[in-house]
């Protein structure tokens, strides 16, 4: 489904927090094997312990939860990373776990050196993930890897209605400690 004016709200999650077999819910990528349950309702405890287990015996290191400054400056150099590249940023919220990003994306891209881009919007997120977390690295706020999950959940806007949910669901985010930079309150 294309999305509502190129709009998209975009899911990105630290890294070792919500793992396969986690008890709040969890997917397989693609849904390529159905789980019960979600984070609304979850399924009944124990189901996965198994799946939970082999999921953090794997892990190279310790999960990722960031400290106030982390936030900031992440949120700060995801948004300059991302208006570089001339994409729309409405408003993101960066939190301990997670982040949501509110952005408009063209349908389709090239880079400065005109090569096709397929995914734009994974292709764009993922230099603003990875310039955050070189810059965590830089200023000294965070060890040896990156900091955030593998893939990101996108979800494109469906209509004005939606886009507003959106917008208000994201800022509400700072109630619980997320750092958020919002557009409405820049210009």
């Amino acid at each position: 489904m294309p999305a509502w004016n190129g709009w998209y709200h975009i899911i990105g999650s630290t890294y070792g927090n919500w793992l396969p077999g986690d008890p709040r819910g969890w997917r397989t990528r693609h849904h390529r094997e159905h789980v019960e349950g979600d984070y609304k309702n979850p399924p009944p405890i124990g189901t996965h312990d198994r799946r939970l287990a082999y999921a953090k015996s794997v892990m190279t290191r310790e999960p990722i939860l960031l400290s106030p400054p982390q936030r900031e400056l992440v949120c700060r150099t995801m948004i300059e990373a991302l208006q570089f590249h001339k994409i729309k940023v409405k408003d993101l919220s960066v939190s301990p776990l997670h982040i949501h990003l509110l952005a408009g994306f063209a349908l389709v891209r090239r880079t400065a050196h005109l090569k096709q881009i397929s995914d734009p919007i994974r292709h764009y997120v993922g230099i603003a993930k990875s310039r955050s977390s070189r810059a965590l690295s830089e200023a000294g706020l965070t060890g040896h890897g990156g900091i955030w999950a593998k893939r990101t959940k996108i979800v494109p806007i469906e209509d004005r209605g939606h886009f507003d949910n959106v917008v208000q669901y994201v800022q509400d985010h700072a109630q619980e400690g997320a750092f958020v930079w919002s557009l409405r309150q820049r210009g």
